[in-house]
């Protein structure tokens, strides 16, 4: 899979992006890669089995890398693509959560961890459906629990079951190495989210609009005020790439 067309205007003259799922096994990864939202992890990394060298080792290819910035794919139903990209701007770093379509001239923007945050881009059902449902044969990310895990910062809802959410999360971190009587911690750790407070999620009813009955997007909208899903059409897309989006959210077809 490579980079498509439409993330072409993304990564700016000098910049690249490529996939970098390779460093998902790094000893350092996941307090490093958790540290923009839960700066904990990093300073106390031995709950992932790692010391603060393998952090230092993780932050240095992760955030270090200025001229081709590392990504990670995670392929959804229907051809679509989530991408999640370490923007490595001298002055302006962050990752971005950005979805591409093969027929799609644009990216749709889903979430920003940075200064200046943009969230949440999923809801729990649609965390764990997306997680659930890598195409067969796809490249990238097909581990549900990677997948899970990689997913977690652009995710918030007040609406978590969290004894369900808890056994989840704390089973796709022992996978990586989190110790089995750490992982609950953890996982409840990172359903506090430092960015976002607690946003619900809800599908538009018809409604009136100029003296017409409009129809409803199929996309849930959030109230988060930092959300880029405050309104159906937040995401930039039309509203055929909005019902094709809304199935792959589901872990249906979501055929573009």
């Amino acid at each position: 899979m490579e980079v498509p067309t439409s993330l072409a205007g993304y990564a700016m003259p000098g910049h690249g992006i490529a996939p970098a799922e390779q460093l998902l096994g790094l000893p350092g990864f996941w307090p490093t890669f958790y540290a923009p939202v839960w700066g904990e992890f990093a300073d106390e990394p031995e709950s992932f089995g790692a010391d603060s060298a393998d952090v230092d080792e993780a932050a240095a290819v992760l955030y270090g890398a200025e001229e081709v910035w590392p990504a990670f794919r995670i392929p959804m139903a229907g051809g679509h693509v989530l991408w999640i990209v370490h923007r490595n701007f001298p002055d302006e770093s962050g990752t971005d959560y950005l979805i591409t379509h093969p027929d799609w001239d644009r990216h749709a923007d889903l979430a920003s961890i940075d200064g200046h945050y943009s969230g949440p881009g999923l809801s729990w059902p649609e965390l764990v459906a997306v997680a659930d449902s890598a195409p067969a044969g796809a490249e990238g990310v097909v581990d549900p629990g990677l997948r899970l895990l990689l997913l977690l910062p652009a995710f918030g809802d007040a609406d978590v079951p969290e004894a369900e959410a808890v056994g989840r999360i704390s089973g796709a971190l022992m996978a990586v190495g989190v110790a089995a009587e750490a992982a609950p911690d953890v996982a409840e750790r990172l359903l506090d989210h430092d960015f976002w407070d607690g946003p619900t999620w809800a599908t538009q009813g018809r409604s009136p609009l100029s003296g017409t009955v409009a129809e409803p997007s199929p996309l849930a909208v959030c109230d988060g005020q930092y959300s880029p899903r405050t309104v159906p059409l937040g995401l930039g897309i039309t509203a055929d790439q909005q019902r094709a989006l809304a199935g792959a959210l589901a872990g249906g077809s979501g055929a573009g």
